[in-house]
């Protein structure tokens, strides 16, 4: 079975990377998927700069590609491979200095899909975007586990769904992202309060 970008999933990889790995092998890449979105779910405040790294690069990868395809169109092809080359380590860099700012970058990227999705205006998708990505640089150390669990949790949806039914992977997602959130919230309390017993 071939990995196919028409999957018809919630959250959707980015349409450049979708249509590279059209055609290859389906099995690597989910086995790739499911690991990376346990990773997040379970231990996604431990390993967040890998992963900001890798999750605000493929943002600024698609971000870049855009532009790429706008604006070095003299180049043709090569534009957009510039662009998503450019964004994606400039995106990575970003969330690598900056943890905040990557997390600030997921909040509003995932705002903006929503409401573009919801209205259909461009503009009123980006101010949308910019207010949750503020928010999320300033409280993002508060809300870290959760972005990282509910991020795991699309991806988990994302492989689940090329090998069972939609609606099973959904409820599937939710109650492993849920799992994680709360182990997530368990350990940071322990670490806050070392001394609490055990329940």
């Amino acid at each position: 079975m071939a990995w196919s970008s028409g999957s018809g999933s919630l959250v959707s990889l980015p349409s450049q990377f979708s249509k590279l790995l059209n055609g290859l092998p389906s099995w690597p890449l989910f086995l790739i998927l499911l690991i990376v979105s346990l990773l997040l779910i379970f231990y996604g405040r431990k390993i967040v700069k890998v992963l900001a790294f890798l999750i605000v690069g493929l943002i600024g990868a698609s971000i870049g590609g855009m532009l790429g395809a706008q604006y070095l169109t003299s180049i043709g092809v090569l534009g957009r491979f510039l662009g998503i080359l450019i964004g994606f380590v400039a995106g990575g860099l970003i969330g690598l200095l900056l943890v905040s700012v990557g997390i600030g970058l997921i909040v509003g990227y995932a705002a903006y899909l929503l409401t573009i999705d919801l209205v259909s205006n461009s503009t009123a998708a980006f101010v949308v975007g910019f207010v949750f990505f503020i928010i999320g640089v300033v409280v993002y150390n508060k809300i870290l586990t959760v972005v990282t669990a509910v991020a795991g949790g699309f991806l988990l949806y994302d492989a689940l769904a090329f090998y069972i039914n939609p609606t099973i992977a959904a409820l599937l997602a939710i109650i492993v992202t849920l799992v994680g959130v709360w182990h997530g919230l368990r350990s940071e309390r322990r670490k806050s309060n070392p001394f609490a017993s055990n329940p």
